[in-house]
């Protein structure tokens, strides 16, 4: 291995312990309250290395949010792979089940991608466009994903012709959203006392399919 490619290395193996520091920092203290000082230490680099890398605390979170992005497009394409030829209410309750594994596996990601609060406030003017538009191609990705789904749910009398493919697409993840924040919430056990989240996202996925069914059956 020559100098320069020993190097390249080097610097994308530095790269990455500095998203690692800055996961663990913005999943400890939300976006608001973490700073580079505090990335720097964690990565135990030198805050002016950081800023040789990322050149804002924004720009870093949303390099973590296409890394996140990237994770959950893998799980979701592994799913999609093996259920193609598999009814598509099956794959429907696979992927659900996918997005829960993702969420258990990955919490510090799971936290980033669905802060709301934090993608409000985030100015994304102090994002390197090319970033931004990597991550737009991702999520694009991803609504693209899941249009396939509700086509084949069409096709086999799931959703009505009359769908539209985004909205059947924002109703499952927010049902999926939901099921997995209130079973992470420190007070759900009187509400969720000896149902695992896999159980109920199975439950409210099933409901979501038999309520469309419906909607194709009275249309």
């Amino acid at each position: 291995m020559g100098i320069a490619e020993r190097r390249e290395r080097e610097r994308l193996q530095r790269r990455q312990l500095i998203l690692e520091a800055a996961r663990r920092v913005f999943f400890r203290c939300g976006f608001r309250q973490a700073t580079m000082e505090q990335i720097a230490q964690e990565a135990e680099l030198g805050k002016a290395t950081l800023y040789d890398y990322f050149g804002s605390k924004e720009e870093l979170y949303v390099a973590l949010l296409e890394e996140g992005l990237r994770l959950l497009d893998a799980h979701m394409e592994q799913v999609e792979q093996h259920y193609r030829t598999r009814p598509v209410r099956e794959a429907i309750h696979a992927m659900a089940q996918a997005y829960v594994r993702f969420a258990q596996e990955q919490p510090e990601y799971f936290v980033l991608l669905m802060h709301v609060s934090t993608a409000l406030e985030l100015p994304l003017e102090r994002v390197p466009q090319e970033l931004l538009q990597r991550l737009h191609a991702l999520q694009e990705q991803a609504v693209l994903r899941g249009t396939a789904l509700v086509l084949r749910g069409i096709r086999e009398g799931i959703f009505p012709e009359w769908s539209v493919p985004e909205r059947v697409i924002a109703q499952f993840w927010v049902i999926l959203t939901g099921a997995i924040a209130l079973a992470r919430h420190p007070y759900r056990m009187r509400l969720l006392e000896g149902v695992s989240v896999e159980e109920l996202v199975r439950e409210l996925v099933e409901l979501f399919i038999c309520g469309w069914q419906w909607q194709r059956e009275r249309s």
